[in-house]
This record gives C-alpha cells, structure tokens and sequence, in this order.
C-alpha cells in the first residue's frame, strides 16, 4: 500500500534523462564519472506478523525486511526494493 500511494511521487520510472542527468551530477559534484546512483541496503526491523510462523525470521534472529535504495548525486531516491525475508 505505502508503495503504490508514494511510488509514483518520489520514485518515478527510471528514463534515459533521470540517468543522464544523474551521470552528469555525480561527475560535477562527486567528480565520479559513469556513475548514475549509489546503493545500499539495510534491515528494517519490524513486528513479526500474526501467524507468519517463520517467513520474517533471518539469521539476524530478529523480524526483518531489507530495504535496497539507490539515491542520485543529491541524495534523491532513483529506485528502491524492498525484500520479504523468508
């Protein structure tokens, strides 16, 4: 639900322009040239579900999701995954 009321609003579907434009920003700002995002990943921990037995439950022994993110030269979103630990 999160994903589709803000999806289209602060991660727009990736085009030859939102790449390029980021290309030219990370070569300027960063002095990184070829490069059109930075990614990281983290594990959201969060309240195990009702009834979701082991779904959530990874090594970390923990309730978990991993959110994967690639933001542009000025720390904007480019795209964005989020993965259900099973």
């Amino acid at each position: 639900a999160v994903w589709t009321k803000l999806q289209p609003t602060y991660i727009p579907e990736p085009t030859r322009e939102i790449r390029q434009e980021a290309a030219r920003g990370f070569c300027e700002q960063w002095d990184v040239p070829n490069c059109i995002g930075s990614t990281d990943g983290k594990h959201v921990t969060l309240k195990y579900p009702k009834d979701s037995g082991s779904q959530y439950f990874p090594y970390l022994q923990k309730c978990s999701l991993v959110l994967m993110a690639t933001v542009g030269p000025v720390y904007k979103f480019i795209c964005a995954d989020i993965l259900r630990i099973r």
